[in-house]
């Protein structure tokens, strides 16, 4: 299980940010990398399972965007069939069809995909970060703010501990873009109840 981070303004302290993000190296032994977007920084600890040659390495880049997701991505080859025409893949990672995915559906993108997930995304075009969460969160994500309200999202509580105050669990099911928290999916809302007799059940 890989292990993500990004600290979503400008970082004044990076060994505060390195120290946190070193905290779980352990979830992602085979490779580590950081970009600096312009406007803050996005860490990825890689656990090679998918698309295993250097090419699979996060974060993916799509002209001046970048994203990092801790995740499986369900039936992904059919999506990378339909987006091939708009975007030359260079892995076998189901995770690189999620920028080009982005680029299409907007935030749409995320009650679309049948996958497990945590992702961070800069949008280098709005210049703008967005995070999501898989609708059961069966991939962690939590979040805080530093002195300076800017927002921080990690796999583990124990990356974010000396870069924010607070620290909190991102809800399932949701996404974060402009600063505020949107549901796309609610499993526990029920629009249909099954009639079917105990034993058939």
């Amino acid at each position: 299980m890989c292990s993500i981070i990004g600290y979503c303004g400008v970082c004044s302290d990076f060994r505060a940010f390195l120290a946190g993000f070193d905290a779980t190296v352990s979830r992602g032994p085979d490779d580590t990398k950081i970009v600096d977007t312009g406007r803050g920084l996005l860490g990825f600890h890689r656990l090679a399972i998918m698309g295993l040659t250097p090419e699979g390495m996060q974060p993916f880049q799509l002209q001046n965007s970048y994203l990092v997701c801790n995740g499986e991505i369900y039936g992904f080859e059919k999506i990378r069939d339909q987006l091939r025409g708009q975007y030359s893949f260079r892995s076998d990672s189901d995770c690189e069809i999620l920028l080009p995915m982005y680029r299409v559906y907007g935030t749409r993108m995320f009650e679309l995909l049948d996958a497990e997930f945590a992702m961070i995304l800069y949008d280098g075009e709005s210049d703008s970060y967005i995070a999501a969460r898989d609708p059961i969160g069966i991939r962690p994500l939590y979040y805080g703010y530093t002195d300076s309200d800017e927002i921080v999202f990690a796999s583990e509580p124990k990356n974010l501990v000396g870069l924010v105050g607070k620290i909190m669990p991102f809800p399932p099911g949701h996404y974060y873009a402009d600063g505020k928290f949107v549901r796309y999916a609610d499993l526990t809302t029920v629009t249909e109840y099954c009639h079917d007799d105990l034993e058939t059940v």
